[in-house]
């Protein structure tokens, strides 16, 4: 019996729940760094899907700055890019950074960190905002950020 019984829970706890599926997704860094100017590109701590060049061309014309990620092609009938954007930072030495994407059956979770400077780290007196910009074939699929801390 005590034999029937060890099988019975070996099989229940031991096997793996298979109600949950969840796929990687590779992703294309478009640009990644920090903004300058005491927030004038009108950009608020913000994470933004774009998938049309419609809504990417009236961002681009919103900010209304030069920056590295406005000189970007993308093809929107393949593609869409995924934005992640910090708070406007007093100093130097803060980062932002897509880390996953992943597919599970209620749509795309993007994954992200930030990170500040050290308490011994040198930094300088700048204001800043950190952001990251990548590509993934475009999907169907509701998008989700997540900051890693809280998952």
């Amino acid at each position: 019996m005590r034999i029937l019984v060890s099988i019975f829970l070996l099989i229940l706890f031991g096997c793996k729940s298979t109600t949950t599926k969840i796929n990687e997704v590779s992703f294309q860094t478009v640009s990644k760094g920090v903004l300058f100017g005491d927030g004038v590109e009108g950009i608020s701590e913000s994470n933004i899907s774009f998938t049309n060049a419609k809504d990417w061309k009236s961002f681009l014309e919103k900010i209304n700055t030069p920056n590295t990620f406005s000189k970007v092609t993308i093809d929107f009938s393949e593609q869409q890019l995924l934005c992640v954007f910090d708070t406007i930072r007093n100093t130097s030495g803060y980062k932002i950074e897509i880390k996953n994407i992943l597919i599970e059956n209620k749509g795309i979770k993007i994954i992200y960190t930030s990170a500040k400077p050290s308490a011994k780290e040198m930094v300088n007196m700048v204001i800043t905002q950190p952001y990251h910009l990548v590509i993934i074939n475009k999907r169907a699929e509701e998008v989700t950020f997540i900051h890693k801390d809280n998952l």
